[in-house]
């Protein structure tokens, strides 16, 4: 089989870095910040921005960037008369039915990881923290620093 044109990333690899910082970029011209997940987190605590608003996680991110890959090396050896095509699957595809998808995620979605989300407005003073009085340990979304 022919050596298919380009090669997977992974999130420690120089280009994947280059990509993320693009990402961070698109959704916040005016960030420092390098990674993604960071960005998100940005956004969503400390500059109230709707969940469909935020950039996509560092994982959905590589994701993407593997679908991508594979379908621009499908296009660069179009013009060999016989292609030798590595499987799909080797790059974030599924099979469906009798077609080839590509995977954009496979965390679980918001609502299945929902306990993340949940925020206190305590500072501080962890004896009203509502994470607390519900018997949960406070996430990293709080900006108190109780640990219960």
């Amino acid at each position: 089989m022919a050596k298919h044109p380009y090669q997977l990333l992974d999130v420690d690899s120089g280009l994947f870095q280059k990509l993320e910082r693009l990402t961070v970029i698109l959704y916040n011209t005016a960030s420092p910040l390098t990674s993604i997940n960071q960005t998100r987190r940005e956004l969503f605590c400390y500059k109230n921005h709707a969940m469909e608003k935020l950039p996509p996680n560092q994982h959905a991110v590589l994701q993407h960037i593997h679908c991508a890959v594979f379908q621009a090396g499908t296009w660069t050896t179009s013009t060999q008369t016989q292609q030798m095509m590595p499987s799909p699957k080797n790059y974030r595809w599924t099979k469906e039915q009798e077609s080839w998808a590509p995977v954009w995620v496979t965390l679980p979605e918001v609502s299945a990881a929902g306990r993340e989300l949940i925020r206190c407005n305590c500072k501080g003073d962890c004896s009203a923290c509502n994470c607390g009085n519900a018997n949960l340990d406070c996430s990293p979304l709080c900006r108190c620093n109780c640990s219960k």
